[in-house]
């Protein structure tokens, strides 16, 4: 296909849709895995630099360096599809959650764990949790933008959850206690960013904006 970003320097839906084969697509959701490897490998560098999630955001191109606050809204390439593939929010959201269920599984190693209800639950809120973002920014992506608060505030109330298991567990070893303070660092920044384009969603009309909690998709 050539040179993904300059064979294609579009700005028209309709040109991806009519013109790209399934080989281009493939080639797009591999860069797309490209991107999260890139994010994944700058959090992990820089989780514990004051400000980390500006650092990355300058990085992979979402921010102006006059920021100096993570944003709102996130600069795309103009020159692919805007799908929530690509979406600067899904990078971040896929990263961060591969980022804890890797953390998790070098806890079950290290400690030998046998509880397999508190395994089955953790692993449950990770990917409801993961699920319910997903849904949010594709909501998000097409315009329906309330639906997408409804999802974002589902994946906040896993999220907490899976805080407060993870504040539970016995942290007997100081490698255990590296492992799930990172996994705390992933879950106030997924917090922080959901919240933050949660925000650029609401509508201020609406009343019911910090009133009923959600329940979890199944």
């Amino acid at each position: 296909m050539g040179d993904f970003e300059n064979e294609y320097n579009f700005n028209d839906e309709d040109f991806f849709n009519d013109h790209w084969s399934e080989k281009d697509w493939k080639l797009y959701l591999e860069k797309a895995n490209l991107q999260v490897s890139l994010f994944l490998n700058l959090f992990v560098s820089s989780r514990n630099i004051v400000n980390h999630m500006e650092h990355i955001a300058l990085q992979m191109g979402w921010a102006k360096e006059t920021e100096g606050t993570f944003p709102d809204n996130f600069f795309r390439n103009k020159g692919s599809p805007d799908t929530i593939h690509t979406h600067p929010v899904t990078t971040i959201t896929r990263g961060l959650y591969h980022f804890l269920s890797k953390n998790w599984e070098i806890y079950l190693e290290s400690s030998k764990m046998t509880d397999i209800k508190l395994c089955w639950l953790y692993a449950q809120l990770l990917n409801s949790g993961e699920r319910n973002a997903l849904y949010a920014i594709s909501c998000m992506n097409a315009g329906d933008e309330s639906l997408a608060v409804c999802h974002f505030k589902n994946a906040l109330q896993i999220l907490n959850f899976t805080m407060e298991v993870i504040q539970k567990i016995p942290k007997n070893t100081l490698k255990i206690d590296v492992i799930f303070r990172d996994a705390l660092i992933v879950c106030f920044d997924l917090r922080e960013i959901w919240i933050k384009v949660m925000e650029s969603c609401k509508n201020p009309e609406d009343e019911d904006e910090d009133g009923d909690e959600t329940e979890d998709e199944s």
